[in-house]
């Protein structure tokens, strides 16, 4: 009873210091499981390093510590947990994961210990991994690891913190993202930093108030700030005067513009779509790659990118395609029974360069070589891929642990059976007693060797679920 009664009295006191995104608590009868999203102490600016590209940031993403208390918390073991983290090594994460043990065993064995691992994490794991004043992420841009410890003096930091550490199956280095880790920490960054200047307070340089900054607009390049009344007013006078090109900081010889998310927050849908049709108007003349509205009733000028295949008519909301100029049907080939694309396809491909080239004229090359790209696009991910067992979108596996997020639709999944997992507790699924499937079973580590499977928690043994 005294270690339900303490697991207990943790728990309320972690969601009375703490909101719902930075603890998730999910208590089944005298089972506790749940998640602590920890975010590092930086203060101040702090620098991304990959190869020649620095970024200075002030805010990273959280280590999410995943943790479930076992019935003889804390009088004998301590939590099980798992510590994922989107921007440290498996190596720097296992360290960690070791620090964590030790305080247990020499220093808080009997005693509750979330909110003491807690505090190690936000305030004293960079120091602990020597990267207080910037982090180094060549080791995520390559292939072979140890090539990116060797790779500059930048690296230094790198070098001293991948030593031959034991990896602990504990620590997950979490690569589900849809872009690349540097783009990814500077969206959060970003993202982070408006949070902040939303909550504080600003003053407008045009009227002088101070004003909440969640009632303030910042110019992208120049961060000067004004009240969004003041730039409303400005913006309308400027579009319906028709100079568009204009909405840029009030500040003398300042040439930041203002994007045109900020110019749509501001003004009304139909002065909106104004600026978005004079602003098209003037810069029709300088871009190449224009084409028409197909629709018979609007024919009002498209602009599109050299990759693309598709077109949107600011005017008429017409989406459409490039080659065959019907309704856009994504990366789908145009309109042909699928005996047409496989026999244009044969005859493309077999094709001699005079027949090649009858071929391009009378169909286009560029649509012969999507014909060509998706049919052979297609019979690879049939091989390589599996399907999001939610919204059916072809997924590839690089590396990492066995659980999965679909970048369309968000849903994580297992690898190995394809099951949907738990959004808030996704690793439960690999830990379960009756478990079939592992978090590392098949991944090739780091140096080598194969794990065949390896427990969530660290024993191979154990039947607990996390």
């Amino acid at each position: 009873m005294e270690n339900i009664e303490a697991q207990k009295d943790e728990v309320l006191a972690l969601q009375s210091i703490f909101d719902e995104s930075q603890v998730l608590v999910n208590s089944s009868g005298e089972q506790h499981t749940g998640c602590m999203y920890v975010k590092p102490e930086l203060g101040g600016d702090y620098t991304l390093l990959a190869d020649e590209t620095r970024l200075n940031i002030q805010h990273l993403c959280p280590l999410e510590l995943h943790f479930n208390l076992p019935p003889n918390y804390p009088s004998v073991e301590p939590p099980h947990f798992t510590l994922v983290c989107k921007w440290l090594t498996r190596e720097q994460l296992s360290k960690l994961c070791a620090v964590m043990d030790t305080r247990w065993e020499e220093e808080l064995k009997g005693q509750v210990v979330l909110f003491e691992w807690l505090q190690f994490l936000q305030y004293e794991a960079l120091d602990f991994l020597e990267i207080k004043e910037g982090l180094n992420l060549s080791w995520f841009y390559t292939s072979d690891l140890k090539t990116s410890r060797r790779s500059s003096a930048a690296g230094k930091d790198l070098n001293q913190s991948l030593t031959n550490t034991t990896l602990d199956s504990r620590a997950v280095q979490d690569r589900q993202f849809k872009t690349d880790l540097l783009e990814y920490l500077k969206s959060y960054d970003r993202q982070e930093t408006q949070k902040e200047f939303e909550k504080s307070s600003q003053s407008c340089k045009v009227c002088f108030d101070e004003k909440l900054g969640l009632q303030c607009m910042q110019f992208p390049s120049c961060y000067h700030v004004y009240c969004k009344d003041c730039m409303k007013s400005y913006f309308e006078i400027q579009i319906r005067d028709g100079t568009v090109n204009n909405l840029g900081c009030p500040e003398d010889k300042c040439n930041s513009q203002a994007s045109p998310a900020q110019v749509k927050e501001l003004v009304c849908p139909d002065l909106f779509s104004r600026y978005d049709t004079l602003l098209l108007e003037s810069t029709i003349a300088s871009m190449l790659n224009t084409t028409y509205c197909p629709r018979p009733k609007c024919q009002y000028p498209v602009s599109f990118e050299n990759d693309s295949t598709m077109g949107s008519c600011p005017l008429c909301d017409f989406h459409f395609c490039l080659l065959c100029k019907a309704t856009y049907h994504g990366v789908a080939p145009c309109k042909m029974t699928s005996g047409d694309m496989k026999t244009m396809y044969d005859a493309y491909v077999n094709a001699n360069n005079l027949e090649k080239i009858a071929l391009e004229r009378r169909y286009g090359r560029k649509q012969l070589l999507t014909l060509v790209d998706d049919i052979q696009t297609a019979s690879w991910m049939g091989q390589n891929s599996k399907q999001c067992p939610h919204c059916k979108a072809h997924i590839e596996k690089q590396d990492g642990c066995n659980k999965m997020a679909c970048l369309r639709c968000g849903t994580y999944f297992c690898w190995l059976c394809q099951s949907v997992l738990d959004k808030k507790f996704p690793y439960l699924h690999f830990n379960r007693p009756t478990a079939k499937c592992r978090l590392f079973e098949g991944v090739v580590q780091e140096d080598g060797d194969h794990e065949e499977w390896i427990d969530i928690q660290g024993d191979s043994d154990s039947d607990e679920e996390i």
